[in-house]
């Protein structure tokens, strides 16, 4: 079967991720229990709309700025979208916004995702957490859900 681009699922609806982000001053890790998040993630994640019969699969980089408990950064990720009519390349990158760090645990956001998660307490050095995503064009809406994770 043919693979064309599918990006952040975005090429269901034949549009373009945002990209760019804002950056903050690095002050990540200055308040007590707030685990720092700044730097290089390596991250995988997987995906599905069950109504649709489409299960991504994506593998990628997060730059993470963090400014107290703010964070926003860039996305940069390779991977494919099993469909009924065939796999399509989900290859994309974009900016991290709204990012928000309590403690351990943080949200964040990516063209049309929603992300949460949960570091590791004992190392830092990696996050497991959730992900939804909602997409629609004229004829039909999109609901994704699934997990991520990341480690530095």
């Amino acid at each position: 079967m043919g693979r064309t681009p599918l990006s952040r699922p975005l090429a269901l609806l034949g549009a373009a991720a945002i990209a760019g982000g804002v950056l903050f001053a690095c002050r990540a890790g200055t308040e007590p229990n707030l685990a720092d998040i700044s730097g290089t993630w390596q991250y995988t994640e997987t995906f599905t709309d069950v109504s649709h019969s489409i299960t991504c699969q994506d593998v990628g980089t997060y730059s993470l700025l963090q400014a107290g408990a703010n964070f926003a950064g860039s996305y940069g990720q390779v991977g494919v979208c099993h469909t009924p009519q065939g796999d399509k390349y989900n290859d994309d990158s974009g900016a991290v916004t709204r990012g928000h760090v309590v403690g351990h645990t943080l949200r964040f956001s990516a063209p049309n995702c929603e992300y949460d998660g949960s570091v590791d307490t004992d190392s830092g050095a990696s996050i497991t957490g959730r992900v939804v995503c909602a997409l629609s064009d004229p004829t039909r809406q999109f609901n994704f859900s699934g997990t991520w994770q990341a480690s530095r």
